[in-house]
């Protein structure tokens, strides 16, 4: 580790453990991602101001954090609900944008290449299905 105080430098090593070593590695992986996204805003929202006063109405970005990068030993209810929601989200998203776009363009009669997708209401009925039971009717709370 190295720090400088005024204009001299001085260097300092320490020794870690493991734990100390992977807690050190974590915090300073976290810390460039905060830093970096924090740049990406600023520089998009800079991008955003200028090209918002050449246009007649507001200029704006979504952004969603979709979970289900992390990676653990063992995974608990909280992940188990996690992925449900993740399988929701696709759910609304193929009703919602493929298929009822593309039964659109039928009843419009507009040609276009058909997009193939996987509708995974099979499984959302896994978790949610009243009859036969799905896996969350199985909860007792």
């Amino acid at each position: 580790m190295e720090s400088k105080w005024g204009k001299q430098r001085e260097q300092i090593n320490v020794s870690l453990n493991v734990e100390q070593a992977e807690f050190t590695r974590d915090a300073w992986s976290k810390n460039l991602y905060i830093r970096l996204f924090q740049f990406l805003i600023a520089s998009v929202n800079e991008g955003i101001k200028i090209s918002s006063q050449l246009s007649a109405k507001p200029l704006s970005v979504g952004i969603l954090d979709i979970y289900g990068f992390e990676i653990f030993d063992n995974n608990g209810f909280e992940q188990f609900c996690i992925n449900f929601v993740n399988e929701k989200l696709q759910q609304i998203f193929i009703e919602l944008t493929l298929k009822a776009e593309q039964e659109e363009y039928i009843s419009e009669g507009i040609l276009w290449t058909p997009i193939e997708y996987f509708n995974n209401k099979i499984v959302c009925d896994l978790f949610e299905s009243r009859k036969p039971p799905g896996i969350f009717a199985n909860f007792v709370l």
